[in-house]
């Protein structure tokens, strides 16, 4: 394998948000609640994600690279297909857990991630192959399959609908990560350009960091209510 590939992967699978407070938590303890907010926040991500995408097509000439971009946001956009998209198939899955999308909102957290990944893709073609490739694709089979498997115990116990949602992303996440790890491999021809992707993977990294401290933050203030409540 190519060293720089293995390197932005070791960068991924070593990073600190895959070690976050929340997920570690929800590792030993996973509530319904728990995966409502997770869905509900990771909704916006997914609207985001299909920008992200066409935003970067758009920032190189080089047309191999725009269609593998293009390839992957037209299978996140069910081929065409509006039930198929992700973001419908996620709408589906919330629907069937009678989440409330009147009561929706994004936290501010959430909001944070998406200006900083925005703010990182505007940087440039390189800067948006890093944040998207490693530290989207990758990074989201690795979060993913914790989230999924936490999520199948869950559904066991309280006997909810299957989880298309998560087996749709995870296929996805599989090929889609080789795809762009192949077309950083290709393009990459320089020490500025691997710089550029090794940089947008790793403020992209820590970017994902603030979701995940908005889901702990919304913990800290419903232990606190909490404890105020009984005292």
């Amino acid at each position: 394998m190519n060293n720089f590939i293995q390197t932005l992967k070791n960068d991924v699978e070593t990073h600190p948000v895959l070690q976050s407070k929340w997920l570690k938590e929800r590792k030993l303890k996973f509530s319904f609640d728990d995966l409502l907010l997770w869905l509900s926040q990771e909704y916006f991500v997914s609207i985001g994600f299909v920008d992200w995408f066409l935003l970067v097509a758009a920032k190189t000439r080089d047309q191999n690279a725009k269609i593998i971009l293009v390839e992957n946001i037209w299978e996140e956009l069910g081929e065409g297909k509006i039930e198929e998209t992700h973001v419908s198939i996620l709408t589906e899955f919330l629907k069937s857990l009678h989440f409330d999308f009147f009561a929706h909102k994004m936290l501010p957290e959430t909001k944070t991630y998406l200006e900083k990944m925005q703010a990182v893709i505007d940087l440039g073609f390189f800067y948006g192959l890093g944040a998207l490739g490693p530290a989207n694709e990758y990074l989201l089979k690795l979060e993913y399959s914790q989230i999924a498997d936490a999520y199948q115990k869950l559904k066991w116990e309280m006997g909810l609908p299957e989880g298309k949602f998560f087996q749709v992303n995870l296929d996805a996440d599989e090929g889609h990560s080789k795809r762009m790890f192949d077309l950083i491999a290709n393009v990459c021809h320089t020490e500025e350009s691997k710089h550029q992707v090794a940089e947008g993977n790793r403020l992209a990294l820590e970017a994902r960091k603030d979701f995940y401290s908005g889901l702990s933050n919304l913990d800290k203030k419903e232990f606190n209510q909490s404890n105020t409540l009984s005292v």
